[in-house]
Order: C-alpha cells, then structure tokens, then sequence
C-alpha cells in the first residue's frame, strides 16, 4: 500500500507528485469548518483527500459569492466551500444505500486514512465504524472528530466549534469586567485551532504506521483541544486555587496591556509591556514624565495604577498613525502591533514579503477568476507546498474514482446514476439570491464594502 512521503503514480490524481505526502490518500467524510480545514491542509500538502459528500444533501451554498453573484450553480460558487476544500476530489456518495455504501467500503480498501466529524455512533451504524473498516484494511488510520470523544456522559452530544470555545473555558478572560458578560471569539478561532491539531495527530498515527505497520483508530475530542490552549489557567487554579476572570486586552501581571485607540475611523495599537527594560524604553518615547510617577516605578504600582496609566497611554496615541507607533516602539524593544481588519491584512507588505497569500486561478467555467488565498503560515524551501487545484464541483470526479480507481463498469456506474447512489446536482437546493450588500452594512454585518477591492488585490 502508498506509504507516506513515497512518490507514486496517483491513479485518481494521474500523475507523478514530489509533495511531502505524495501517495498518501485520504477519505475525508466532514462538514463544518475544522476537519475541512485540516484536510485541505493535508492536500496542499500533497495528500490526495478524496471528499466524500452526498449530492442529497444541500452543499452549504449561504455564501458569500464571487462577486456577490450565486450563478446558477451555487453549491459550486459558495467561496466558503472553496476555501474549505481548496485541493480536493468529489464523489457523491449516498451512505443511505446499500449501493453506497459498497463503493465507500472499496474505496476504503485502497485508503491510507479516513477522517470523519459525525456524532458518536453514526459511522457504526451505517456499518463503516472502525471495527468494519479494520476488518477490510488493517492498517487503516480512521481518525474520528466529535464535541467530546466517544467515551463518557456527554459523547452522544453534537459540538460546534464556534460554541464549544464557551464551554472549553475560553469566554472566562475575553469579556470586559464592567459588562460581566462573557465573549466568543468572534471568528473560527477554535475550529482553525482543532484543524491544526488534527493534522499533527493524524501525522502522529501515520509515523507510528511507518514504524510498526499498524494503523489505529484516533478519537479526538474538541473540548479536550479547547481546554488544552487554557493551559497557564488551569494551572493556576490546579497549584495556587486562583479562578481567573474576565480581564478585557489586559493581562492577570503585566501593565501597562491593552490596545489604545489612534488617528484614523477605528484604528488601533495593542502595547504590552512585560519588562522593566520594556517600561523604560516606552516611558522614555511618552515623556509626560512617567519615568519620575512614583505611581509607576515598579511592576506591582504600574499595575495597581493601570487605568491612570492606560489614559497616560491613550492621550499619547491618539494622534499618532498606528504604523508610524509599531515603528517607533518597536525599534526600541517595546512589543506594539496595529489592530488591523481584513482589507488590511490582504495588503499587508509583510505578507506579501513572505508570499503568504496565494493567487490562484480558477477555471473559466466557474467564472471565479483569480483569487487570493492563504496559504501555510512555514516556509520550507527544500519542501515547497502550494494550492494543487481549486475546489471541486460536486461529484466532479465520480467516474474517474468509481472507475479507474475502483475498476467499476461503466453500466455500473450508469446504475449508480439511475439509483439516484450518485449525482452532480443537489436534490434539494432552491433558488439563491445575491446579498443585499447595502442593508448589510446599514445592519452592521459589514463594515463597508470596497467596490475597487479587485484593483487593490491586483486581480485584474
């Protein structure tokens, strides 16, 4: 069978690969954003990650759209899905039917590792648990994601990621003391956080294979990752009994910390401060005679004075571009970065200076054009790594999989189709509309809208 790392002739792929994981193949039956995100990691990578999905499910289509425009395919324009499974392989499989499940348990066959998000159970009981797929290839990686694992009183319970992040401990220092209330994160933090560990535990079960030749079965829990990241917390609690609490942009030690408001509609600089030498170099750029407050003469004062402290802070920004500060302050040793939304991200020179983002291009037929993407947060020479191919249109690769890589007659295939076991179009879609993008921004989903963001991206 491919081992990891061998460069091999792909039959789905066609062709010869010199990527890190060239050969190593991977089913990937998930929804949502973490276990997408983790395989299409693998696929830049060079993984061949076959995306397994139902054609009688509705592809998740909400959008947003290339240019605020569904077409007339949406479930093939929804730029999420294109950015979830960027690199990847579609076939439609009804798991429902007998006929779809005897093509899942073929295809499991010639598999290196199966990657599943369903609640506890589901797998078992259409028959493809672990169990049933250890029986066909013992050396099967099959790496389940659920909220919480498959042991224990709440295994049966559904996780989402972007609530598991409140009960993971997370919401207990992100909300301001004077609200008491607690706060998500707002983005797909922890989702992006459980992609990355799933990549490094799925890499762990696949060097223990190379070694020993034995696959396994990995049940990886959300809400043990989302504790994991509160590491210094629970250890303050576990040795001093201390119960930490809502702390806004400050620190439990160090001040001054937080982010101050600049020149400029919402802009901002986040300052911490977490050494004398640090205080004395910010001290000596603020003037206003902060080095001689006795106020502030030592760690415990500056943070016993933190609020006089922050408006010292403030007063002094507030007039200052964001940039022109992290230059100053960073030139001399003091940590300071600008808050910077996505417009800005997008145009960051850093950014472009590493070549973080990758503009990749689509087919014609998809009318998506040239899109920036991110790519790998590593720069490895000797290995480069990039975005092999744009997502796949549903059940694009259906008889390429089923029949040269299966051996399935083309009637077989034909009886697939007639069974209604495959498809390209979703049996329950309905009609998309594009966003009323100016009620948008009226409702305060959007910030603004940039109608020349093409130019500024440099897509045409």
């Amino acid at each position: 069978m491919i081992s990891i790392g061998k460069t091999v002739d792909c039959l789905v792929l066609g062709g010869m690969m010199q990527d890190i994981l060239a050969g190593l193949r991977i089913i990937d039956s998930t929804t949502a954003v973490a276990m997408p995100t983790a395989m299409h990691i693998m696929a830049d990578l060079g993984a061949e990650i076959i995306k397994v999905e139902s054609h009688t499910l509705t592809r998740d289509e909400t959008g947003p759209y290339a240019d605020n425009d569904p077409g007339d395919e949406p479930w093939n324009r929804d730029a999420s899905f294109q950015h979830l499974h960027r690199g990847k392989y579609s076939l439609t499989l009804d798991l429902k039917t007998a006929e779809g499940i005897k093509a899942y348990k073929e295809l499991a066959r010639v598999t290196d590792v199966i990657v599943e998000n369903n609640r506890a159970g589901t797998m078992d009981r259409l028959g493809l648990g672990y169990g049933e797929i250890r029986n066909l290839k013992p050396d099967i990686i099959y790496f389940s994601n659920t909220g919480f694992g498959h042991t224990g009183p709440w295994k049966r319970y559904a996780g989402i990621g972007s609530m598991l992040e409140l009960i993971c401990g997370l919401s207990q220092f992100t909300g301001y003391p004077d609200e008491g209330t607690p706060r998500r994160v707002g983005a797909a933090w922890f989702d992006l956080h459980v992609a990355w560990m799933a990549v490094f535990a799925i890499m762990a079960a696949l060097h223990y294979r190379s070694d020993t030749g034995k696959g396994q079965w990995v049940d990886f829990a959300m809400y043990q990752i989302g504790v994991s990241t509160l590491g210094d917390a629970i250890l303050d609690y576990s040795i001093n009994g201390r119960n930490g609490r809502l702390m806004g942009n400050r620190h439990p030690v160090h001040a001054p910390y937080g982010v101050y408001r600049c020149q400029g509609d919402d802009k901002w600089i986040a300052i911490g401060i977490e050494t004398d030498e640090q205080w004395v170099s910010l001290g000596s750029i603020l003037g206003n005679g902060l080095m001689d407050n006795p106020k502030f003469e030592d760690p415990l004062s500056r943070k016993h004075h933190e609020d006089e402290l922050d408006n010292y802070i403030a007063e002094w920004t507030g007039d200052k571009n964001a940039e022109v500060i992290m230059k100053t302050l960073q030139e001399a040793g003091v940590p300071a970065y600008p808050v910077k939304n996505t417009k800005e991200l997008l145009t960051d020179s850093h950014m472009e200076a590493r070549n973080f983002y990758e503009r990749f291009t689509h087919p014609p037929e998809s009318g998506i054009g040239i899109r920036a993407y991110v790519s790998r947060p590593w720069r490895m020479p000797e290995m480069p790594s990039v975005i092999h191919r744009p997502a796949p249109r549903l059940g694009e690769q259906n008889e390429h999989i089923i029949s040269d890589l299966l051996g399935w007659s083309d009637a077989e295939v034909s009886k697939l189709y007639a069974l209604d076991v495959m498809g390209k179009i979703p049996s329950n879609t309905f009609e998309r509309k594009p966003v009323n993008l100016e009620a948008a921004v009226d409702e305060g989903t959007i910030a603004e809208i940039d109608p020349d963001f093409k130019e500024t991206l440099r897509y045409q």
